[in-house]
């Protein structure tokens, strides 16, 4: 089975489910709801949306793949995988890679709703508008590709679901909010900056551990 294939697989598995659901519909709608309660600490609702899909979204996708993981594991998913000629890290990187790109879309949708409803109810200029989301976007993303990461390897290393998410809940959220908190307390010059190198590091690093981890498991 070719990594393409399993890829595949992997996106109709994630883009189907309720969370995805919740996310592409029910975040935008929150995002919007809220607006009108925090109005006066958050008058751009891009901005606004922009912080609060880092935060869930990135909660959701570490959740997510923790749980399947873990499921998987359980009803012994992988004894069928594994005795086909497939390589391990595969089904490890096409989970990353499904869950990041589907929450991300939703990130995105949800941040685009912020931005039209900001250029139809003020008079900033579209392009400043974006470019004040510049920093936030780096940050969104950085947050959902470490909450990946993170929740790849709590589901592979967890023995069980509710130890899986206990970890996501009190350990994944502090590593994935590092990057942004590193460029703030050594006040850079440039934080997206940094805070996009990081996100690299942190999500390359979290995953080769999971791989590697998962490899040396025995089904």
């Amino acid at each position: 089975m070719s990594f393409s294939l399993i890829l595949k697989d992997e996106f109709k598995g994630f883009y189907k489910s309720k969370v995805m659901i919740f996310l592409w519909i029910g975040l935008p709608a929150l995002a919007f709801l809220l607006h009108f309660f925090l109005s006066d600490l958050y008058s751009s609702l891009s901005m606004l949306t922009a912080l609060l899909v880092s935060n869930i979204g990135g909660l959701l996708a570490a959740v997510m793949l923790t749980v399947n993981i873990i499921n998987e594991k359980d009803t012994r998913v992988y004894d069928l995988f594994l005795i086909r000629p497939l390589k391990r890290w595969h089904l490890m990187l096409s989970k990353f890679l499904a869950v990041f790109i589907c929450v991300s879309i939703a990130c995105l949708l949800a941040i685009i709703l912020g931005i039209a409803v900001d250029f139809f109810q003020s008079s900033i200029p579209i392009d400043i508008i974006l470019q004040n989301l510049v920093d936030p976007l780096i940050m969104t993303f950085s947050v959902i590709a470490i909450s990946s990461a993170v929740g790849i390897l709590f589901g592979v290393i967890s023995p069980s679901i509710l130890v899986g998410v206990v970890l996501v809940i009190f350990v994944g959220n502090y590593i994935s909010t590092i990057p942004s908190i590193i460029p703030l307390a050594f006040e850079f010059d440039n934080p997206a900056t940094i805070v996009f190198a990081i996100g690299v590091i942190f999500t390359i690093v979290l995953m080769s551990l999971a791989i590697v981890v998962f490899k040396r498991k025995e089904f």
